[in-house]
């Protein structure tokens, strides 16, 4: 059978619709869960582990960024083939499997032993936790609802950027008591001991496997809310995009780079925020890096909570933009940044554009290319988001190195990228029919 004929999920019997209960409002709690589980793989908790596996492996740190490099872009590419099993199987089966594997993952960076065996492990807390558990997590919201998409995947993100806030204190107590590599099979059974229970018993694939619908709506009413909204959101609900279909328009493009370009900019931008602020001549460029990196965890909470709503309402061709100007200017104030503070506006003014773009484009993404074949267009956004986070350090080290360990060059390079990332998301309508494969 070809990997892109969807078929009805098997794993679970079909069950009565609860009485006055919409099981969509327990898929949310589930989908956080899920993205917050994804941070044993994330660069805020890989990092203050840096110093640890260096002194135990007795390596340089080029060579463990060398590893990071290869572990997370070989990680990129298997991502669009994980979506394509969930749309096979349902993502409640493919999250299992990626759990596990996460723990897997876990304990081979525990037990590494050299620069290749540590390779392998980032491949694989790379390529399951920051990607395919992040993914499935949205996955499953996007089948469960669509005219609240934005609000609901704005409250999951929020509940990630907090977790994501006091990750790495945790990880530091973890190391400070247990040492390095117990720590990092702590965090792999913690996830697969949160995780899998729910995946036990509360998760549901999809509404229609237990008599719901999408919203908690009766069909008609959702067709009346299609007929409204269609012309700036959505095209009718029966057209069907295929991820070959979904890539060949201009629509998918312009709703991807944005993401593609804050999530290698933001990567870039926070480790190398120590060296950033070096180069400018700041002080006390610790404390103050560190306070640039909370200020934009702080406001991108902020900016998703208050635009996951506003997203539900407006169009992607008028926020996407607005997300990647923020970004060329965030980007360009870091470029000139000479105090901590201004580093810190820099950072915040960052996550206030990153915020809005995570509000938009997701679920942007799901309205505009149906849900049957949601799984491998996400999936292949996120190998495309994750190996922009790969690129992006390297990038911008490579830049500084080239015109003379300044950060500057590069950096507005980064922002006129976004510029012309800017005028290309203003495209983003809603494609016509799918062009026939």
């Amino acid at each position: 059978m070809s990997l892109q004929e969807p078929i009805q999920p098997a794993d679970e019997p079909p069950l009565r619709p609860e009485s006055n209960f919409y099981y969509g409002w327990l898929m949310l709690p589930v989908a956080m869960t899920m993205v917050i589980c994804t941070l044993p793989g994330q660069t805020v908790v890989v990092s203050q582990f840096n110093t640890a596996i260096r002194t135990n492996l007795g390596i340089s740190e080029e060579l463990l960024s060398l590893a990071y490099l290869v572990g997370t872009l070989a990680a990129s590419f298997p991502l669009t083939y994980v979506g394509k099993v969930s749309d096979l199987f349902g993502p409640r089966r493919t999250t299992a499997i990626v759990v596990l594997g996460l723990l897997l993952g876990c304990s081979t960076v525990a037990s590494a032993t050299n620069v290749i065996s540590l390779s392998l492990g980032f491949f694989l807390i790379r390529l399951l936790g920051q990607g395919a558990l992040g993914m499935l997590s949205s996955h499953l919201l996007a089948l469960w609802f669509e005219r609240r998409l934005a609000t609901v995947e704005s409250i999951k993100h929020a509940g990630m950027s907090l977790a994501g806030a006091g990750s790495p204190f945790v990880a530091i107590a973890l190391i400070s008591s247990a040492g390095w590599r117990t720590a990092y099979v702590i965090l792999g059974l913690t996830v697969a001991a949160v995780v899998l229970p729910l995946v036990l018993t509360v998760f549901r694939n999809k509404p229609e496997d237990i008599g719901q619908h999408l919203d908690n709506e009766p069909p008609e009413l959702h067709e009346q809310w299609h007929k409204i909204h269609k012309k700036r959101l959505a095209p009718k609900s029966e057209v069907v995009f295929t991820l070959k279909q979904a890539r060949s328009t201009l629509a998918f493009w312009a709703i991807a780079l944005p993401g593609i370009l804050s999530g290698l900019v933001g990567t870039a931008m926070i480790f190398h925020i120590q060296p950033i602020l070096i180069a400018s001549g700041v002080e006390d460029y610790e404390r103050l890096g560190a306070a640039a990196i909370s200020a934009w965890a702080g406001v991108q909470f902020a900016s998703i909570l208050i635009s996951g709503p506003i997203a539900d309402r407006v169009a992607p061709k008028i926020l996407l933009p607005i997300s990647a100007l923020l970004s060329a200017i965030s980007i360009t104030a870091l470029a000139y940044a000479t105090t901590g503070l201004a580093a810190a506006v820099a950072m915040g003014i960052f996550g206030v554009g990153q915020g809005i773009g995570m509000s938009t484009s997701g679920p942007a993404i799901a309205r505009y290319f149906g849900r049957p074949h949601h799984g491998a267009i996400r999936g292949f956004l996120t190998t495309l988001m994750v190996a922009g986070t790969a690129l992006g350090p390297y990038l911008l080290a490579k830049g500084a190195s080239l015109s003379g360990d300044s950060y500057r060059t590069p950096l507005l390079a980064f922002a006129a990228a976004a510029v012309l990332i800017a005028a290309l998301s203003s495209q983003a309508r809603k494609p016509s029919e799918p062009n026939p494969e």
